[in-house]
């Protein structure tokens, strides 16, 4: 597709730079209030019809964010990508989950030049990260989807993207969970893509989507069972709440603490990131999008 072309590797970059920085509800919340207006401002700037969804947790009032482009069939199912915005208290977030940002724009970008027949939804998710220490998290997704289920909204599914930032070139740099059966490259230089049982269809839509206009990139999917119960950690991001509302979707993601040493920690910085890795992930996503706006695929309608 020529439209991938289009895709800006400075401009995940910026991106990057200009939300980088801690972004938590008790740590920093002025930044995190930033975050949230940068990605309401730059969805309406491109041309999407933008809300923003408050949500209440433990007695302060958050949003999602939500930009929508509407499709030519309004009975088709929508497609949305989405990728959260807020970090834990200590760490500038860069791959997590300015990454994820940054691509979610771009893609947005060149989507509203796009006649789908499927309406489009590009979601900034708050309140990813732990909120405690017991584990509440996915806070903003949790709520997102639960309402979207009680609309009885329909899905095509949702391509979520969760640190999309690093590489390793390193051989033995890549970690692989114990009981995956599947090889897997030993360097840290792929995308993953991880769906559950009711995403098998989503999962092999996108893998073709990527091989077929991104050959450039290597793609390991990987189906879990028990929406990801099997395997706690791919339930670690924003896919898992509409895994548990039954709607299809994918966490994209660098893997995370399986290859990036800065996961959590004070050096997760802008500088560690490899964007022109990040503009093949953004090529790849936008190749989907594509995709699947514009085709209605048997068996995805939830």
């Amino acid at each position: 597709m020529q439209l991938l072309s289009q895709v800006d590797e400075s401009r995940l970059e910026r991106t990057v730079r200009e939300l980088e920085g801690p972004r938590h509800p008790q740590a920093s919340p002025e930044a995190l209030a930033r975050a949230e207006s940068l990605v309401a401002d730059e969805l309406s700037t491109v041309g999407l019809a933008v809300e923003r969804q408050p949500f209440d947790f433990r007695g302060a009032t958050y949003r999602n964010v939500v930009g929508r482009l509407a499709g030519s069939d309004p009975d088709l199912p929508t497609l949305l990508v989405g990728a959260h915005f807020d970090t834990v208290s200590n760490t500038p977030g860069a791959d997590d989950n300015a990454s994820g940002v940054a691509v979610l724009l771009e893609v947005a970008r060149h989507a509203v030049g796009l006649e789908p027949q499927r309406s489009l939804e590009f979601v900034g998710f708050n309140l990813e990260e732990p909120q405690d220490f017991v584990g509440t998290y996915r806070v903003g997704s949790s709520r997102f989807a639960r309402e979207a289920r009680r609309r009885k909204q329909r899905y095509a599914g949702a391509l979520v993207l969760e640190m999309v930032g690093y590489t390793d070139r390193r051989s033995g740099s890549q970690k692989v969970p114990p009981l995956v059966f599947k090889r897997v490259p030993d360097s840290g230089t792929f995308l993953t893509a991880v769906g559950d049982g009711r995403s098998r269809r989503l999962l092999r839509s996108f893998q073709r989507s990527s091989e077929r206009h991104v050959p450039g990139l290597t793609l390991v999917t990987y189906r879990t069972i028990l929406r990801g119960f099997a395997l706690p950690l791919t339930r670690l991001s924003d896919n898992a709440s509409f895994w548990d509302r039954g709607y299809p979707s994918l966490m994209i993601t660098d893997t995370a603490f399986l290859r990036n040493p800065h996961y959590h920690m004070a050096t997760d910085s802008a500088d560690t990131l490899d964007y022109r890795f990040m503009g093949q992930v953004a090529r790849a996503v936008l190749a989907a999008v594509v995709d699947l706006a514009g085709t209605q695929i048997a068996g995805l309608v939830v």
